[in-house]
């Protein structure tokens, strides 16, 4: 209660005395929900650089990643925030699911092992020309970029690395383990940042069954709390996406159906987002 007071007494005195307000919007959600996703094509958009690696394991972000001042532009208004990516919510994390993929971390990654596309982007951010082919894209940035250099880019054009399932090179059980313990950490931390948020972006897939124990958790946690919350319909350009059924399980909440992706309907969220400021 005296949390939610002192939030709704600094916005009073924000609009009162009309000072630019930098607010600090954090994106929460369960795992894989596309919380990264979105945080990196906000922050590629305005900023020119990503804020962290995606991949398809669950609890890749364990620790919360920021873009600050991230200028936007929703409608006539701007929006000055710092962005926060958070770690997945989970109520149970089970190490042995991170036995299943292989080790690729950022420091591994390959040329060799991107996409077509991916090497063109890069190729591109370092000014090398090249035609055709993966091998020939791949030949022309051999002497350009080292492994150092790589792992910056990866990350800054927010490249997605693939990490298939198979017999070689798993984690181990007790990297695993540490995994595990990292993803617990990083969700105790993200609840305690709560206080600190002044707007949360709560993603949820729109994929699944929205009525799960996080979502409802989130969303009732920050109502308590008095916290502006925007809900996110993710994935919305897969063919199973019902952002319908978000909006009829959260009916006395903004839900905004979007495409981290792709980038679809971000104009919607940044003006949803702005009438919170």
């Amino acid at each position: 209660m005296v949390s939610s007071f002192l939030r709704k007494l600094k916005l009073l005195f924000s609009s009162l005395f009309g000072r630019k307000k930098t607010i600090t919007l954090g994106i929460y959600g369960e795992p894989n929900t596309g919380k990264t996703t979105l945080a990196n094509k906000i922050a590629l958009d305005w900023l020119g650089r990503s804020v962290g690696a995606v991949s398809d394991m669950p609890h890749e972000t364990r620790t919360i990643q920021k873009a600050e001042h991230v200028e936007v532009k929703a409608g006539s208004k701007k929006i000055v925030m710092n962005l926060l990516d958070m770690p997945g919510l989970a109520t149970h994390i089970d190490y042995k699911k991170f036995m299943q993929y292989h080790r690729t971390n950022s420091d591994s990654v390959k040329l060799e092992r991107l996409k077509l596309s991916d090497l063109k982007k890069i190729a591109e951010s370092v000014g090398v020309e090249a035609d055709g082919g993966k091998s020939k894209f791949v030949r022309a940035l051999k002497p350009k970029v080292d492994e150092g250099e790589l792992k910056d880019l990866v990350q800054k054009l927010g490249i997605k690395i693939s990490r298939s399932k198979g017999k070689k090179k798993k984690y181990t059980e007790s990297e695993a383990k540490k995994i595990a313990e990292e993803a617990t950490q990083g969700v105790v931390e993200a609840i305690k940042f709560l206080d600190k948020v002044d707007v949360v972006l709560a993603m949820m897939d729109a994929t699944r069954d929205p009525l799960n124990q996080v979502n409802i958790m989130l969303v009732g946690n920050l109502e308590a709390k008095g916290i502006p919350l925007v809900i996110v319909a993710n994935k919305t350009d897969l063919k199973s996406a019902k952002p319908e059924n978000i909006k009829a399980a959260f009916p006395q909440h903004s839900v905004v159906p979007i495409s981290a992706l792709k980038g679809h309907n971000l104009e919607e969220l940044y003006e949803i987002i702005a009438t919170h400021v």
